[in-house]
Order: C-alpha cells, then structure tokens, then sequence
C-alpha cells in the first residue's frame, strides 16, 4: 500500500522552488565579476609594464600626443591600421610594419 498523504502534492513545486534556487546560486557564482576584476587588473599592469603589446609593434616614439595622433592619422591615410600606446609609441600590426616604416620615414 503506497504511503500517500495529504501533503504530497506539495512535493513538485518543492523541488522546483529548491531547483531554482540552485540554478540562481551557480548563475551569480560563474557571472560574477568580482572574483575576476582583481585578476584582469593585475594581468593588464603587468602586461602594460613590460611593454608588451601582442600583435602590435613600435614604429616610431614622438615626443607630444599631438604628434603621435598625426603620424597615426598619416598611416591611416595610407591604409595601415595604428594606434598609440601610453608611453606615445606608435603602434601597427606587425605584417604593416615595412610598409609603416617607410611612410614614417618618407620626407
């Protein structure tokens, strides 16, 4: 004889209240970004200190902003993508990196 009693139809919304609040403890710990800010910030100061910039190669160090944004928007005329890097070195991608020297250097 099955043991049933009064209360058991209580039992679904139960487990799918319980469920639910499982799948809401594990969303906010793997979408939370506390844990994560901590670590990104000290990877990019570490990156940022040495002065590596992956992809991206020095082609030239100015000594003003303004400077830097001009030889930038030179190279971008010509087709090279660049960009500056806090230290006001010029940057591009190092398969552009002949073709960036040369306008740098033109006249």
């Amino acid at each position: 004889m099955p043991v049933v009693s009064s209360y058991h139809f209580l039992l679904g919304p139960i487990v799918a209240v319980a469920a639910l609040g499982l799948l809401v403890l594990i969303c906010r710990w793997v979408f939370s970004t506390d844990h994560r800010e901590d670590r990104t910030a000290r990877r990019l100061e570490k990156v940022l200190s040495a002065g590596d910039y992956g992809l991206l190669v020095t082609v030239a160090t100015v000594r003003t902003r303004d400077d830097a944004e001009m030889l930038r928007e030179v190279l971008q005329e010509a087709g090279v993508r660049a960009g500056i890097s806090n230290d006001l070195e010029v940057l591009v991608f190092s398969k552009d990196l002949e073709r960036a020297r040369s306008l740098v250097s033109s006249p």
